[in-house]
């Protein structure tokens, strides 16, 4: 099991993050915006981050089409992996499809009383937190673990 997660939400102008130390819990972080197309950006705030956190595992939201099939910011993700493998060749990288993961985070920030304004500063770590609470889910890691108590 994968305890030290990060997860990643990559925009053309914006990373939003969120942490998983136990994997159970997930935590957003604060996301680094940058020019658009800048991506050493998003590598550098990730490189901050690996000062700080024993990371063992990368997911990124793998953008697509409802239809499954890849939009204008799929290639621009896979290529950002390619950087990602790069600059940490020992940290595997594993795609989450992200469908609809900003939608579910602004509903998660409104029910949380944000609005709609306050949520642009959040909206993309709050999305990197669905993406990895979507990832915990499907590798069944976020499962309650007490049936021990009754």
């Amino acid at each position: 099991m994968q305890k030290h997660i990060l997860a990643l939400d990559l925009g053309k102008g914006s990373l939003g993050l969120a942490l998983s130390r136990s994997g159970f819990l997930v935590t957003p972080l604060k996301e680094a915006r940058f020019p658009a197309g800048h991506y050493e950006y998003a590598i550098a705030a990730i490189r901050e981050i690996l000062m700080i956190e024993k990371i063992e595992l990368f997911v990124i939201g793998l953008p697509l089409f409802p239809s499954g099939d890849d939009c204008e910011m799929t290639p621009i993700v896979r290529n950002f992996v390619k950087r990602l493998n790069d600059a940490f060749p020992s940290i595997p990288v594993v795609y989450q499809d992200e469908r609809n993961s900003t939608v579910e985070a602004a509903a998660m920030l409104h029910a949380n009383g944000q609005k709609a304004k306050k949520q642009r500063a959040q909206i993309d770590s709050a999305a990197a937190m669905v993406i990895l609470e979507r990832y915990l889910k499907a590798t069944g890691q976020n499962e309650e673990q007490f049936d021990d108590f009754e």
